[in-house]
């Protein structure tokens, strides 16, 4: 049985650990309304720009833009976006484990990875990833460079298609791994009540369409960024209310048994001293 300065002990330990979770939940809200506020400022920019983008498809019985070429899928790309720190829950194991089976049994031609914990995951299983960053944070330029990346992999036809793979907050509380073909470019993926009214474009549409697709992938890539960032974050927020929660209760379980330890040790005290007196009064 543990003494009571073992009990002790192990409550100043949990309560410490609770401070701890604590601070890290109150960082992990503040964050996490920054990044919301950020997805949601670069909404109508995307809407606007799948609008016209749409516009643009909805007149044309064949579009022959290079980024929606549709062809037989022989070479993969595959980007894969986890977070760079842990304490955030399952959130990691279950995009891994969701990436990890195609990269297992269709490995792909080129790969992507961004965040500590994928490429640490890849290396332990010998896979080494054509590009690979860390200590990453959702930045324009960032999805710019990864944009013209992969449309560069997909035009020359070093891939027939591009896979990311994400994690997305679907309320704060929960959060699921997606899969997403971001290349070919789809006029279904497009579907919205657009297009009603025909539009001329100049100099003409497949001008046009070669200035916007580009900048539509790069927003697809920049929305995804900030959607796993905003999930991470609502993933740890999430875990450490728990940890905090679980710290309050395990403290106050030991606290009790602390008491009650205390209280049977001067019953005890109090018992063998009632005795000692009884023998030293029978003996007189």
């Amino acid at each position: 049985m543990s003494s009571l300065k073992d009990i002790k002990n192990r409550i100043k330990s949990v309560r410490n650990i609770q401070q701890i979770t604590k601070a890290m939940k109150m960082v992990a809200a503040s964050r996490i309304r920054k990044a919301e506020d950020q997805l949601k400022a670069a909404r109508p920019y995307a809407d606007k720009l799948k609008e016209v983008v749409f516009d643009l498809t909805a007149g044309m019985d064949e579009v022959l833009h290079p980024l929606m070429e549709v062809r037989p899928v022989k070479n993969v790309a595959i980007l894969v976006v986890s977070s760079d720190k842990g304490l955030c829950g399952a959130y990691n194991n279950n995009l891994l484990k969701m990436a990890w089976k195609e990269l297992d049994e269709t490995p792909p031609h080129k790969l992507v990875a961004v965040g500590s914990k994928v490429v640490k995951y890849l290396a332990r299983r010998g896979v080494k990833p054509d590009e690979a960053r860390i200590n990453w944070e959702p930045q324009f330029e960032m999805a710019q460079e990864y944009a013209n990346l992969l449309t560069d992999w997909f035009v020359s036809g070093e891939v027939d298609q591009v896979v990311v793979y994400y994690t997305q907050a679907v309320t704060s509380m929960t959060q699921e791994p997606v899969r997403e073909v971001i290349l070919p470019l789809q006029k279904e993926g497009l579907d919205q009540e657009a297009g009603a009214i025909p539009y001329e474009f100049e100099p003409s549409a497949d001008a046009a369409l070669n200035v916007l697709l580009p900048r539509y992938v790069r927003n697809v890539i920049f929305r995804i960024l900030m959607e796993s960032k905003v999930a991470e974050l609502a993933a740890r927020l999430k875990a450490m209310s728990n940890a905090t929660d679980n710290a309050d209760k395990l403290a106050d379980e030991l606290t009790l048994q602390f008491f009650r330890l205390r209280q049977e040790a001067i019953t005890t005290e109090i018992l063998e001293i009632c005795s000692g007196a009884e023998a030293l009064a029978a003996s007189k």
